[in-house]
């Protein structure tokens, strides 16, 4: 018997019957290697129909790290499909919390959003996994780019013709953040007579069309040559190769042991639409997440993210320029899933 595809004849059979058992031949024997191709790519929309998929919202700095522990994860469990939907982290909260949108996991880049947004209405427990710090990020093509120090960068920014792009402090915590390190650098006593005004005179330094939903577009405007300065996630600026000026400690906010130094920046955010501004404290960075209370799929949100808080996230968010904790903190803690018991301890209590 000859087998039959698209389009060819039964030689040597000759009769109807023949080319029928030949064609439903073929098309076992199509099912069947599709169905051994769906365990090599887990995004075949043919093989979707099998799988769980794991609907995660999250913040835009998190795209790169998010994408790596996706295929991981699918390719170590391919019954599961992960669905990524990137943005600022506010937006992401209030596609839950305000639109009833459903996902099973929400990340963002500043966990104290979880519990102003979500908890306990929308979620009951949160975890930390990450920390991150703020850097200034530039490129060969910015403007004074081979004059500008950790000392003297207050007063090139400021200059004539320089470009500065921020994030919205209503979408997304790089926006927030930005306005928190401007402030603290303002106060530091560091940078002599360009720390005065230092805020304002920055912020005047953003054209309209300079101010942008999430940190994605902050760095396509600067990675288009639209702008000559960010101030950026390290994590971020690290994975796109850009020109890292470091800041100091006591402005970066990367150290939980400053934390009470950075408080005393604040800025006023909008956390709900329809609702007057709430004033927001600087904070060390920190990342976080959780799996909603109307997530459609909880027990295979959970799997991910011990997976992705475990010690094979862990991996993939050094590499990826994180500092990932040693072992991820929840606060609070109650319905945690028993899934997560084993790669999730309590947060320390804080001294008085």
């Amino acid at each position: 018997m000859h087998w039959l595809f698209c389009g060819e004849s039964a030689e040597g059979e000759g009769s109807t019957e023949a080319v029928g058992r030949a064609r439903r031949a073929s098309r076992v024997f199509q099912r069947a290697s599709l169905c051994a191709l769906c365990s090599l790519f887990a995004f075949s929309p043919s093989c979707r129909k099998t799988q769980t998929e794991i609907a995660v919202f999250y913040a835009s700095s998190l795209s790169a790290v998010l994408g790596d522990a996706a295929a991981a994860f699918q390719k170590a469990y391919p019954q599961f499909r992960v669905r990524l939907e990137p943005s600022g982290s506010q937006v992401a909260v209030r596609k839950v919390a305000e639109l009833g949108m459903r996902a099973d996991i929400v990340a963002v880049a500043d966990a104290g959003l979880l519990a102003k947004m979500m908890i306990p209405s929308h979620a009951a427990w949160s975890v930390v996994f990450a920390t991150n710090e703020i850097v200034l990020a530039h490129k060969d093509h910015s403007r004074f780019t081979d004059q500008i120090t950790a000392d003297n960068w207050p007063e090139v920014l400021a200059r004539k013709g320089v470009r500065l792009g921020r994030g919205d402090p209503d979408t997304a915590p790089i926006g927030y953040l930005t306005l928190v390190v401007w402030q603290l650098a303002e106060s530091s006593g560091r940078y002599g007579a360009a720390a005065v005004g230092l805020a304002a005179t920055l912020m005047g330094q953003c054209a309209k069309g300079h101010v942008t939903h999430d940190e994605a577009e902050v760095l396509s405007l600067l990675e288009s040559r639209a702008i000559d300065y960010a101030f950026l996630f390290r994590s971020t600026a690290e994975d796109h190769h850009l020109k890292i000026l470091t800041l100091p400690p006591e402005i970066n906010l990367s150290r939980h042991d400053l934390a009470e130094s950075y408080a005393t920046a604040s800025v006023e955010i909008r956390m709900r639409q329809g609702q007057g501004k709430a004033r927001i404290a600087g904070a060390p960075v920190t990342y976080g997440l959780t799996i909603p209370a109307n997530a459609p799929h909880p027990e295979a949100a959970a799997r991910f993210v011990a997976f992705f808080v475990g010690e094979s996230g862990r991996r993939l968010l050094e590499r990826r320029g994180f500092h990932a904790m040693a072992r991820a903190e929840c606060s609070p803690c109650g319905g945690l899933p028993a899934t997560l018991a084993g790669v999730v301890a309590p947060a320390a209590a804080k001294g008085p």
